[in-house]
């Protein structure tokens, strides 16, 4: 067993950390100890009631719906989604699918859905969608806008007044989560 140098790894950490806001640390802490297991969901929303399954309270009701229809657990939301303050971010490790096309397409799905969870709403706007693409690494600058003509029914909406997730984009959403879980 190799031993680590403790001393030397919070030092890396801190280097990498120190550019970043207080918020921005807290999340990506936050984010590494649940990916690493040490956390859970729960943890972070404290008194908001998480008992490790899919009864949290304070979810919006709309997002407790679709939790219960889609027979989803905490375990499997916690490993796609992080409770932040002021709403809920994607933290999957990457996004699924066969090319940036559908990357894309999933992309946006998971926003959508993380929208759903933080406000019961399943709306986004384009900004943040794109955003969440090129941190992701399947925005292809060239052809975003094309991939957005030909979306299909999952979301609806235009880029400049924002995106809202239909029936077969929350499905799809629900899939995309027990996928990332496997």
């Amino acid at each position: 067993m190799t031993k680590h140098n403790t001393v030397d790894i919070v030092g890396k950490i801190v280097k990498m950390l120190t550019p970043l806001t207080p918020e921005e640390k807290e999340r990506v802490v936050n984010a590494s100890l649940m990916l690493l297991g040490e956390m859970d969901i729960t943890t972070k929303i404290g008194k908001k009631g998480g008992s490790g399954n899919n009864e949290n309270s304070d979810w919006p009701v709309r997002a407790k719906t679709w939790i219960k229809q889609n027979n989803l657990s905490m375990e499997e939301l916690q490993q796609v989604f992080l409770v932040v303050e002021g709403g809920v971010e994607v933290i999957a490790s990457e996004i699924p699918g066969k090319g940036k096309r559908e990357k894309t397409y999933n992309a946006y799905i998971l926003i959508g859905v993380a929208k759903l969870l933080a406000t019961g709403e399943p709306s986004f706007d384009e900004k943040s969608a794109r955003a969440f693409c090129k941190s992701s690494g399947c925005l292809d600058v060239a052809n975003h806008a094309l991939y957005l003509k030909e979306k299909g029914n999952y979301f609806t909406g235009v880029k400049d007044k924002g995106w809202i997730l239909t029936a077969p984009g929350l499905k799809q959403g629900a899939l995309l989560v027990k996928g990332l879980n496997k």
